[in-house]
């Protein structure tokens, strides 16, 4: 969770050269992923679970295991993504009560969350790559989407016209190539090798 937000901060701070940025609109948005974040932690929950299975050989378990935190993860991000749509001023109000804040902190509010649900997609895939030992795909995927994605589109977007909103942008498109990128390779590498596994047993 806190990664989430010192890393927004950062690449707020190093734009501030190209275009002004309201740090109270930075703020609100911090707070608001913060709590909505927690909603996507649980394939993480469950990661044990599938860490135990996969050492004992029990594969369909582990397939049943990948399954479930995929349609869990997508259910939480996926209702967490409709509530901030549908009730954008009620989570902002939770942090700020600044009228003149509202419209804008709003409007950055739902570029940032947009295709929220995507992230469930790179955490279920993550989490797999670490229940399963694979340390290299899970550090990569990691380090893809906040390292090689974000930073990079919270500086090149803004410089493209997109102004402020581009700082924001760099978060969806992130989730959407580092969510589908982490997944499906997760399903072409370690899911294909755990079904194999399971039809010889």
């Amino acid at each position: 969770m806190r990664r989430f937000i010192i890393i927004i901060l950062y690449c707020s701070e190093k734009v501030k050269f190209l275009i002004p940025i309201p740090e109270t609109t930075v703020d609100k948005s911090n707070g608001i992923n913060a709590v909505c974040h927690r909603w996507t932690s649980s394939p993480y929950d469950t990661q044990p679970v599938i860490s135990y299975n996969y050492g004992a050989k029990q594969y369909e378990r582990v397939r049943s295991g990948i399954n479930f935190n995929t349609i869990i993860g997508a259910g939480y991000t996926l209702i967490a993504w409709l509530l901030v749509i549908i009730f954008p001023q009620f989570w902002f109000g939770i942090f700020s009560d600044d009228v003149q804040m509202l419209s804008q902190g709003i409007e950055a509010m739902k570029i940032y969350f947009f295709g929220f649900v995507f992230m469930s997609l790179q955490f279920a895939g993550q989490s797999t790559f670490q229940a399963v030992g694979d340390a290299k795909h899970a550090i990569f995927f990691s380090l893809l989407r906040k390292v090689v994605i974000v930073v990079p589109l919270t500086l090149l977007l803004p410089r493209l016209g997109l102004g402020v909103i581009g700082v924001f942008a760099a978060e969806p498109v992130s989730n959407i190539i580092g969510g589908i990128a982490s997944y499906l390779t997760m399903r072409m590498t370690v899911y294909k090798k755990i079904k194999n596994k399971s039809a010889v047993q």
